[in-house]
């Protein structure tokens, strides 16, 4: 096939990392295999006889019927895949660390639902979920738990900010500042608002917009904005802004994961991939890993346990 549609046997040779008469040793004993001429050597571009044409068509009906062969046996594992269940309150992790999961465990299926702290932890107890992932540490007998990483809590910075020059912020500072938060993001939006509360932020300092408005704000240089660690950013932002981490104290809660204490066996290799792939707290100026993440195909991603059940 390669010889007839390149039209050379030294191109096709090259193709295979044979040489060319390797490959016209080959062609010859299956041309007396078959007691017959396959390929008219007297033109340039090589053409198929009326015998090479015959082999040709089968040959491209043999490979397309063992690709298809492959593609049936992999969509078969798929569907015939153990399906572990897990529940995020945080689309950030769903996204990016639950592909790398996916990606690294393609013989199995994995599903993750979105959806608030309480209502994951109800659907946990009652055996919905293999394991979820968590904000705050809760004590249920029968279930284990352990801090996957920190997420800190940064202040993005215009140009012509006074406060460039500094290596953090503290906590009194950011009451003088006109700060940009989202109001509906799942997984920070209560986090931010927790924080500007124990700081006393003044609420005409306090910028609230939905969680597309804020996306859309945060490429803008003259915006002051809350950005969490963990959270993906555009490169363009990262090369616009300064981002200072919040101090005094830190500011940064714990990402944790809870299970079943009598799944912990079979989820171990799952836990030893979700470590190595989440995004440390303190790596603010790395790539956005989001976008060295592929698709998943063995992933699917639901917005909430009622919508999933649905």
């Amino acid at each position: 096939m390669n010889t007839i549609h390149s039209g050379s046997m030294k191109v096709a040779a090259d193709n295979f990392y044979i040489s060319q008469s390797a490959l016209s040793q080959n062609i010859k004993k299956l041309e007396s295999e078959l007691g017959c001429t396959l390929i008219d050597r007297t033109h340039s571009p090589l053409k198929p006889t009326l015998y090479g044409k015959i082999v040709l068509d089968r040959a491209e009906r043999i490979l397309f019927l063992a690709n298809e062969i492959e593609e049936e046996i992999a969509r078969r594992k798929r569907i015939d895949a153990q399906t572990i269940m897990v529940g995020s309150f945080y689309p950030t992790l769903a996204n990016s660390e639950m592909v790398y999961v996916a990606n690294a465990h393609p013989d199995l299926n994995f599903q993750v639902v979105i959806d608030d702290e309480p209502a994951l932890l109800a659907e946990l107890v009652k055996g919905t979920f293999d394991f979820v992932l968590l904000s705050k540490p809760r004590s249920i007998p029968g279930f284990e738990s352990f801090e996957l990483t920190r997420e800190q809590l940064f202040v993005s910075l215009p140009n012509n900010s006074p406060l460039l020059d500094k290596e953090s912020i503290a906590c009194d500072e950011v009451t003088g500042l006109q700060v940009t938060v989202p109001s509906d993001l799942d997984g920070v939006s209560s986090w931010y608002h927790e924080f500007l509360d124990e700081i006393d932020m003044k609420q005409e300092n306090v910028n609230e917009l939905s969680s597309e408005e804020y996306f859309a704000a945060m490429v803008n240089p003259d915006v002051i904005h809350f950005r969490s660690s963990l959270m993906t950013a555009p490169l363009n932002m990262l090369s616009k802004k300064r981002h200072l981490p919040l101090v005094e104290p830190e500011i940064w809660r714990s990402i944790l994961v809870m299970y079943p204490t009598v799944k912990a066996k079979k989820l171990e290799s799952i836990f030893k991939t979700l470590k190595q792939g989440v995004q440390t707290a303190s790596a603010i100026s790395i790539i956005p890993k989001l976008l060295q993440f592929s698709a998943s195909s063995n992933l699917v991603i639901k917005e909430s346990v009622e919508k999933g059940d649905e």
